[in-house]
């Protein structure tokens, strides 16, 4: 029997040419990596930055919650002259009825947080200032009469204006701060 020949495929190249394809594949390929790379570690980090401005909002939802919260029990406590007992609502002060003190006026502020409550499991806490008294243009004040225009009656149009500063807790221990202020005209229904 005859045997076959055998073939051998020869690449001929021209002087210079050896491997010229080969290196520029394997430059290719770690271009393309680099890339591949740098697109991953750009998502992660863009992951990492919306998840920490979810964080923040968190925080942020619930310190705003705080400052909508205590007018209302601001409003008990000067309705009720008393510090109202209120379900989930903590009072940090030590003694009993220092904020109901406070925000009739009869203490001077102290800048420890003076309510606190958990929303979705959170932390809120919340420091009331009676910062200032003012009167109201048209009440019973202006006219010396104490029956005319906005909180006419006894007060005499006055209003309280509250400030408070309000601290909310998010996830992976973010915070965040709210500061508003409140104007409680006693005698008149309203407020937040």
């Amino acid at each position: 029997m005859r045997k076959k020949p055998e073939r051998r495929w020869i690449v001929r190249c021209e002087p210079g040419e050896k491997g010229s394809v080969l290196i520029l594949a394997l430059i290719m390929l770690v271009f393309l990596t680099l890339l591949g790379v740098a697109s991953t570690t750009t998502t992660q980090i863009e992951l990492q930055v919306a998840g920490n401005h979810h964080f923040h909002k968190v925080a942020f939802y619930n310190a705003d919650s705080g400052v909508y919260t205590v007018p209302k029990i601001i409003r008990r406590t000067v309705d009720e002259a008393a510090q109202p007992t209120i379900t989930g609502i903590t009072y940090l002060d030590t003694v009993s009825g220092v904020f109901y003190r406070e925000v009739m006026g009869y203490n001077a502020h102290d800048a420890t947080k003076d309510i606190q409550f958990t929303l979705g499991g959170r932390l809120v806490q919340v420091d009331v200032e009676r910062n200032r008294q003012i009167s109201l243009a048209g009440g019973g004040v202006e006219f010396a009469a104490g029956a005319e225009g906005v909180g006419a009656g006894s007060t005499g149009g006055v209003a309280v204006i509250y400030r408070m500063a309000s601290l909310g807790q998010g996830p992976a221990a973010s915070l965040s701060g709210v500061t508003a202020e409140y104007r409680l005209v006693p005698g008149v229904a309203g407020g937040m």
